[in-house]
């Protein structure tokens, strides 16, 4: 769109002074993205990186420094040390905890998936009302299930009606034209990078990365302040076409949670079994440290007992990596998805 002193034609002949006055409108025209080495090396950790990758990094890093510590004299695991002791009583304890926790979480999934027959219709009516709002306004049908083709979907679609809602401003200026054209490519380039973002067939947590960002509630708010600012003299096209805007901006925000959801159910029910697994391993590697160690010596030879240590500790230390490494990705999920619609909290720690 260009400047010019005429009147935009998609907005009605109105002599009077125009609504509230707005100052530029506020969008946010791409999704969070890590930029430098160390975001995208905390953005691996916390968020997209593999949890079984991350978790082996744990361990390796517990079993390192215990290596070093070893090393350098600083800690004792001979005959006569306390290694025994520990393994027999805090460890085995802990470990137990562990399994617990498992427990514990299974019961969370739990609570989540049962419901009365009428709130399971409730869920399935809202997820057909999220779908049939997306399919109005957009050139496909029916919806895809796929999660990440849906999400495309939806930034086409609204990429599409920022092209239409400034085809129906027409091509002219007018009052304020350069905070409608800024508005309209902020939108619009909104909608292209999120369909670029996504790729078929992504896992859920990478497609829920692409929205969780607060870029679409900065958008619903520059959105009611276009509204504000010209809605009285809009021509009905250009309404229907803001309209749309509205309504798919607030599917995202409704998809955002509803992804939030899955996300974590998948990570919480993957938590869950891998330390079932992990734990049953850790509880007989610490059995069988508690029982290498006798009153006057070990049951293998000295040589070899620091490689021993060394691999059962990997292996007792194992669940407790893989509890941290899914905690933080669902922390870090939580905390930055923590509100639904154009209300942003504080980034403050």
């Amino acid at each position: 769109m260009t400047d010019s002193t005429t009147e935009q034609p998609g907005l009605a002949d109105d002599s009077s002074e125009s609504g509230p006055t707005a100052g530029r409108f506020s969008t946010s025209s791409s999704v969070s993205r890590s930029d430098g080495a160390g975001d995208r090396a905390a953005h691996w950790l916390l968020l997209s990186g593999n949890r079984m990758l991350v978790a082996g990094g744990i361990v390796a890093l517990v079993v390192g420094l215990f290596g070093i510590a070893y090393r350098f004299g600083l800690v004792a695991i001979g005959s006569n040390s306390l290694a025994g002791t520990m393994f027999a009583s805090g460890v085995a304890s802990g470990t137990l905890t562990l399994l617990t926790v498992a427990l514990s979480i299974n019961q969370l999934i739990l609570s989540r998936v049962f419901d009365s027959p009428n709130t399971l219709r409730d869920k399935l009516e809202g997820t057909k009302t999220l779908r049939s709002t997306v399919v109005e306004h957009s050139s496909r049908r029916p919806a895809p299930n796929d999660p990440s083709t849906f999400l495309s979907l939806i930034g086409t679609a609204l990429e599409r009606h920022a092209a239409e809602l400034d085809t129906a401003l027409g091509d002219g200026g007018g009052l304020r034209a350069d905070e409608v054209d800024a508005y309209v490519d902020g939108i619009r380039e909104y909608g292209h990078a999120i369909d670029a973002h996504v790729d078929s067939g992504d896992d859920i947590i990478d497609v829920l990365d692409v929205i969780l960002g607060t870029e679409y509630a900065e958008n619903m708010t520059a959105t009611d302040e276009f509204r504000v600012a010209h809605g009285d003299r809009l021509s009905p096209m250009a309404n229907a076409e803001l309209d749309a805007i509205e309504e798919l901006l607030d599917a995202i925000a409704i998809t955002r949670q509803f992804f939030k959801t899955l996300a974590l159910q998948q990570d919480f029910g993957r938590l869950s079994r891998t330390i079932a697994y992990s734990g049953l391993a850790a509880f007989c590697a610490t059995v069988f440290m508690s029982l290498l160690y006798l009153s006057n010596g070990v049951t293998i030879p000295v040589p070899v007992l620091p490689a021993v240590f060394a691999a059962s500790l990997a292996v007792i230390v194992t669940p407790l990596a893989v509890f941290i490494a899914y905690i933080l990705r669902a922390a870090t999920v939580g905390r930055r998805s923590v509100s639904v619609g154009p209300f942003v909290p504080s980034n403050s720690e």
